[in-house]
């Protein structure tokens, strides 16, 4: 068979029946179901594409992109056992990794068993690298590697250093969530547990939001890292009371006001310094510069459609992007929450919420 007769084309309905046979030729477990291919075939956030030779179907790989970022996944990539060795996965990551860029989506990832030493080199051969392992991933509990690859970054673009991950429990409590990450990667001593995370919220929350919970407060998160020893810095663009737009109520308004007037109050008498001002990029690259860390208000628009503020922590920069730990994986399947790559351009926009396009963050420093 020659190699240069591989043709790869989108998935149709027609090819689920031999693509469901070859699944179950490559895989014994973490098996692609026919209704997860119908699935994928037609999804807008999936690139579904096969591999033949002039004859049967040869291979297949399944691309996932996750909307709002710069980020995509390699989720399944299977050969015939009687086609290995001619080139196939490689005309299939080809196409994947074409169409991505296609989509402005400069980063693919992909999870890979820590035993399956033949897909590593292979993958290490077309300059992926690894940058984490998700334990216990696989239905027969065994561990995979993590792997990356900047489809058009030039060398020197980020490799991540390990940064703790935190999942929020409550659908109330990123901020908590994003500064316990925060804290942990300056001292790792710090507690991540759900206890701290609600006595976090119950510390800086306002009561109120538009509906349901309060959220967490810049200075109320900035006074919950003093208590723990850390120094803390709060930039804000808007003047006080910053979550108040949007609250029809006129008491739940009045109760929000006095909250942060309260958290302005103790912040001053702790020391904790409130900077009013425009930010910008380069603000948080000198911050992160001098090892500190931050935890950064956004919109979750891009992300979910929904215009909800969310905290999220700023794991890394490099020159294309800014990269977050997002404490909360949402109920959407196979999404990416750790170290999401977002372009500079994009970040700014993205740090926003409401009308009066407020941008706050919280710098968390070692103590002096």
């Amino acid at each position: 068979m020659s190699d240069h007769a591989v043709s790869v084309s989108k998935v149709t309905d027609a090819d689920i029946d031999a693509l469901w046979q070859l699944e179950q030729r490559c895989f014994t477990s973490d098996r692609l179901s026919k209704r997860r291919m119908r699935f994928y075939m037609s999804a807008p956030h999936a690139e579904f594409v096969l591999a033949r030779a002039g004859g049967p179907v040869l291979g297949y790989a399944l691309l996932l992109c996750r909307r709002g970022t710069l980020l995509t996944r390699l989720y399944s990539i299977a050969v015939d056992p009687d086609a290995r060795g001619l080139g196939i996965a490689g005309h299939l990551i080809d196409e994947l990794e074409r169409r991505a860029l296609l989509r402005g989506k400069p980063f693919m990832r992909l999870e890979v068993a820590v035993n399956n030493q033949a897909a590593i080199a292979l993958y290490e051969k077309r300059g992926f690298h690894q940058f984490g392992i998700y334990n216990h991933y696989y239905e027969d509990e065994s561990d995979a590697l993590r792997m990356q690859k900047a489809l058009r970054m030039p060398a020197g673009h980020s490799k991540h250093a390990l940064y703790p991950w935190y999942q929020q429990s409550t659908a109330f409590t990123c901020g908590p969530a994003a500064l316990m990450m925060a804290m942990t990667s300056i001292n790792s001593n710090s507690e991540m547990s759900v206890h701290e995370e609600l006595s976090i919220w119950r510390e800086a929350t306002t009561i109120y939001m538009t509906s349901g919970h309060g959220g967490s407060h810049p200075l109320g998160l900035a006074l919950s890292a003093h208590h723990r020893g850390f120094r803390t810095d709060v930039w804000i663009n808007q003047p006080l009371p910053l979550f108040t737009d949007g609250v029809r109520s006129e008491h739940k308004k009045q109760v929000i006001e006095l909250v942060e007037n309260d958290f302005a109050e103790q912040a001053q008498k702790a020391g904790v310094i409130s900077r009013q001002f425009q930010w910008q990029f380069n603000d948080i690259e000198a911050a992160l510069a001098k090892d500190s860390a931050v935890v950064c208000l956004i919109s979750t628009y891009a992300f979910d459609k929904r215009k909800a503020p969310h905290w999220v922590v700023i794991t890394s920069v490099d020159d294309h992007c800014v990269y977050i730990h997002d404490p909360d994986p949402g109920e959407e399947e196979h999404v990416e929450f750790q170290h999401i790559p977002l372009s500079r351009d994009d970040f700014l926009r993205l740090a926003t919420y409401g009308k009066r396009k407020i941008r706050t963050a919280v710098i968390i420093s070692p103590a002096a």
